[in-house]
């Protein structure tokens, strides 16, 4: 099906027309003004444009150009594409810039695109957690729809500092919207928006959240899942796993959740009681990668990967993978989980690049 955003050929020099196709024979067709980001546009325009990151990690967004030209933001060899895509002629599309009117492909409407909103909110939880993690939550001025995985942009009312949290919320029933939403915030020494944050108690504060973005919980809800998280990459985690858990009476999710040490466990009394609730569908693996050789932890010890193969118990052949943690933890899941079996396309990651990161 094609479906046109703008009913009319472009009348300004500095529009261009896009047309993108999608691999299962649906079209979209809009303008763009010159030189904007082609993933920005479409969003903006309404268009079901794959995207998560939006910064040029992920690659979610990679879209094959076939006719027209465009200016990469980034190094393309540093980019998440590999050598044989960046040869056929992909791009990401958060990072190019449109200079003439294209013809690209990309994978559409692979999630109910909700609005993007601006919607105002006050500080009701701030709550200091194991591990330096803040559980920052807001009540909103206005009510916002999001899907499970999804992620917004919050600021401090005033302030042009704005940064990027998921939702660890689950998704209101029915497509009801949502009148609190909550993240978990990692503290990052020299992080403008970590340290103001965890100054002091920010009970009552106003911020501006923006969103909601990114495709991350998407797949068969029958699927068994297999979750890997790394830290504050639990959020989004908690938030699919709830939501699945809901939609589905079948699927089952095993969560493999890494840490440094016992002392940074922030989220016992969320996995406990998500554990009780479901004792027979939800399975935990904590792991810590830097614990004290002489403490009292009986558990797993190493990098997540460490926990991750054939005695985990898992059909990586038929499972649903759903990844979030720092870049280089979720790279190398990613990698380890092919080589075990797992559908490349079933692999969903949500890759966290502190910002000022090159």
């Amino acid at each position: 099906m094609i479906k046109e955003r703008a009913a009319t050929a472009p009348a300004r020099a500095d529009l261009c027309r896009v047309t993108v196709r999608g691999k299962d024979g649906s079209e979209e067709i809009f303008d763009i003004r010159r030189n904007d980001l082609l993933l920005k546009a479409a969003i903006e325009q309404g268009v079901d444009y794959p995207h998560n990151c939006r910064v040029g990690v992920c690659g979610s967004c990679k879209t094959r150009v076939l006719s027209g030209r465009v200016s990469p933001m980034v190094d393309l060899a540093l980019s998440p594409l590999t050598n044989q895509e960046i040869e056929a002629g992909y791009v990401l599309a958060c990072q190019a810039k449109v200079r003439e009117s294209l013809v690209v492909e990309a994978k559409l409407g692979r999630h109910a695109l909700l609005p993007v909103r601006t919607v105002a909110s006050r500080v009701v939880r701030w709550q200091r957690l194991a591990g330096d993690v803040i559980d920052l939550r807001l009540a909103l001025d206005a009510p916002v729809h999001f899907n499970a995985g999804q992620y917004c942009t919050i600021a401090e009312s005033g302030s042009f500092t704005r940064r990027s949290y998921s939702y660890y919320d689950v998704p209101p029933e029915e497509g009801a919207p949502a009148g609190e939403v909550g993240f978990l915030v990692k503290r990052l020494p020299g992080g403008q928006f970590s340290e103001w944050l965890f100054e002091k108690d920010r009970t009552g504060c106003k911020f501006w959240i923006e969103g909601p973005f990114g495709i991350m919980g998407v797949d068969d809800p029958d699927r068994d899942g297999l979750c890997v998280a790394g830290g504050t990459g639990l959020a989004p985690i908690l938030s699919i796993v709830g939501d699945r858990l809901k939609k589905s009476r079948v699927a089952r999710f095993t969560i493999v959740f890494g840490v440094r040490t016992s002392g940074d466990m922030f989220a016992n009394d969320r996995l406990d009681q998500l554990l009780a609730a479901y004792p027979d569908r939800v399975r935990l693996v904590t792991i810590l990668s830097h614990e004290p050789a002489d403490s009292a932890w009986t558990g797993p010890r190493g990098l997540v990967t460490a926990a991750l193969g054939e005695k985990l118990g898992v059909d990586f052949g038929d499972v649903a993978a759903f990844l979030c943690g720092n870049l280089a933890m979720v790279e190398a899941v990613e990698k380890c989980l092919v080589a075990l079996g797992v559908q490349p396309d079933r692999i969903h990651a949500d890759k966290f690049v502190p910002s000022g990161t090159p």
